[in-house]
């Protein structure tokens, strides 16, 4: 097989082409050549079928997540939307990939970690470009919902649930009253321009310490972050680093928080809160309140693609200003 020639235009093209579109400017944020040569070919030897090539498929997607389309959705809107078309390299006599061949390659993307390349070689690029500048990193977790029901609870005198959940990986986790069945997604973002450095993916009922140290790159100048990632050992790690810890502390019943304690904490708390704002696009504009997919390896390429996502268009609109 060899993969498919497309993007090229005809008379009909050029005609249709209308002024710079937003996707015209995200398409120009990042060099595409590396991710192309990550991906690789699709295309086995042999005769057979030809494949779409994979950084085609791989702009699909991030057209999926944009819109909140779901793959028969995004099949559909790939034939008739001409900014989609062209964003994703198609010519108006292409042929557009079917929802199967979208599922197919998402899959691809989860095996050998093959999306976290891609997420690193995008903010490597933009590290490249100074959007990145380290001056500290905020760290912050935030519950998605599963899309299939939580198991129902066992009837009185029995041990197991009388009926178990479809997503074998989602699992309950609480934060204060919230309790929420599901997955969550940790993030470490730069306080620039508020693009995400680190991802971690989890289900629901690990706690947000746990992989806050992953979220800490190393070469930042400071760590910011809530009550619930303060440890007198990640103290510790961070001074050694040469990280300044801005950690908000944490009262306990026997050392409540002293006036100067609370006051720093209402200033890292301005400087923190800006971490909200990719899980606010997450849940708002990529519709992943509740997610899609019904275990954790699909639901966290997802993910990670909506990181991918959310970086490029974050990274077009601070370049355009």
């Amino acid at each position: 097989m060899v993969d498919r020639v497309l993007g090229q235009l005809s008379l009909a093209d050029g005609l249709a082409r209308t002024d710079t579109m937003p996707l015209d400017r995200i398409a120009t944020v990042i060099d595409w050549m590396p991710i192309r040569a990550l991906l690789g070919q699709r295309s086995g030897p042999g005769a057979g079928n030809t494949s779409y090539p994979a950084e085609t498929l791989l702009r699909c997607l991030f057209l999926g997540v944009w819109n909140n389309l779901s793959d028969p959705a995004l099949e559909m809107q790939l034939r008739d939307r001409l900014s989609f078309r062209r964003f994703a390299g198609f010519s108006l006599s292409d042929r557009t990939p079917d929802h199967s061949t979208l599922w197919r390659f998402r899959e691809e993307l989860t095996c050998d970690g093959l999306i976290d390349r891609v997420f690193d070689e995008i903010t490597r690029q933009f590290e490249q470009k100074g959007l990145i500048l380290k001056h500290g990193t905020l760290i912050d977790a935030s519950f998605m919902q599963a899309a299939a029901r939580p198991p129902a609870k066992p009837k009185k005198g029995e041990e197991t649930a009388a009926r178990p959940s479809a997503d074998p990986d989602a699992r309950w986790g609480r934060k204060g009253k919230k309790t929420v069945f599901g997955y969550k997604v940790h993030n470490g973002v730069d306080d620039a321009h508020t693009l995400i450095r680190r991802m971690h993916f989890t289900d629901a009922s690990i706690t947000d310490t746990e992989p806050a140290d992953t979220l800490i790159c190393g070469d930042e100048e400071a760590a910011y972050g809530d009550q619930a990632y303060y440890t007198h050992a990640r103290h510790a790690r961070l001074k050694q680093a040469g990280i300044k810890d801005r950690l908000m502390h944490r009262p306990n019943k026997h050392h409540p928080l002293t006036p100067r304690q609370k006051q720093r904490n209402r200033l890292i708390s301005k400087v923190r809160a800006a971490v909200e704002r990719p899980f606010a696009v997450f849940k708002q504009r990529y519709g992943m309140r509740r997610l899609r997919f019904f275990n954790l390896a699909t639901n966290r390429t997802q993910c990670v693609l909506a990181g991918c996502g959310y970086n490029l268009q974050r990274a077009a609109a601070v370049l355009s200003q």
